[in-house]
Formats: structure tokens, sequence, C-alpha cells
């Protein structure tokens, strides 16, 4: 036992530096969608916090090779949790402009100080043109239209 500790022991620096500095993923912008939404349907308290829904009534999109409009009758599904964050879960589905359906699940969080609003959207495309979207990491910035009712939607792709 106290050769394994000892080899242990030797090993460690060792293994510690075998460690590489790895470079930083970057992140290119794919898709930019702007989504009109309806009033927020306050649900009430729950077990873990206030929770509410925004209906997303339409919009549209355009990207790499892709555009088209957003389809009424998503949400984005909310809850504010007890230490100020609120937690957002958006479903909601494109079509592009060559008909593709294309849902969209897009979970992030929101942080009123300092301002911090990310999310992680996850598509499901069909084969072919489009299914390249499921084979990425995407990170979100939701931005709100000036005047309200809608946000910006950017989609970066996350590279390297």
């Amino acid at each position: 036992m106290k050769y394994l500790l000892l080899c242990l022991m030797l090993l460690w620096p060792v293994s510690v530096q075998a460690y590489e500095a790895v470079p930083s993923p970057s992140l290119r912008l794919v898709l930019q969608a702007r989504v009109t939404i309806s009033p927020a349907v306050e649900v009430g308290d729950s077990d873990h916090g206030k929770r509410r829904f925004i209906p997303i009534t339409g919009g549209s999109f355009t990207g790499e090779g892709i555009k088209g409009e957003v389809l009424a009758g998503g949400a984005d599904w909310q809850l504010d949790r007890p230490d100020g964050v609120r937690e957002l879960d958006a479903l909601y589905s494109l079509r592009t402009d060559d008909g593709a359906v294309i849902i969209v699940h897009n979970k992030g969080l929101s942080v009123p100080d300092p301002r911090y609003l990310m999310t992680i959207p996850a598509f499901h495309a069909p084969a072919g043109k489009y299914e390249w979207l499921n084979r990425r990491v995407f990170v979100g910035r939701v931005s709100p239209v000036p005047g309200g009712g809608a946000v910006i939607i950017s989609v970066f792709a996350a590279e390297g």
C-alpha cells in the first residue's frame, strides 16, 4: 500500500504537466430570427418558483443558406427562481422558404444584474439540406426589440 501511494505521489507532477492548453472554441453567427410574441401568461407560484409562459406568434429568420418563417404556436416556458435567475425553456418551429420544418428547443438563463441572457438552442431538422443543424452545438443571445412585441434571437455555432 505504501509503495502504491509513493508511486502515485511521484507520478502526480507528470500527469499534471501532461495537460496542454486547449484553444478556446470560436463562435460563428449562423442564424438570426425576429420572433413575435404575445404578453406573458402568468401561471403562478410553484414548488420551484413563479412560472409563466410567453406565446410565440410568428416571425422570420435568415442565415447561412437558410431563411423562412417562425411558425405560430410555440412558447417560452419560464421559471423565476428564488435566487433571481429566470430559466427559459422555449419550444417552437421554423419553416424554411423551401418547405422544411425545423423544431427548435431553446433553453437558457436570464440574470438581471449584471445583465446576462444566453441560450443553448438545439435543432431537430429533417435529413437533407438542413441536417447540419443537428450536428453542431449552438449558443444563442436574445435581445428585446424596442417597443416590445418581439425579440431578436442570434444563433452562433461553436467551432473548433
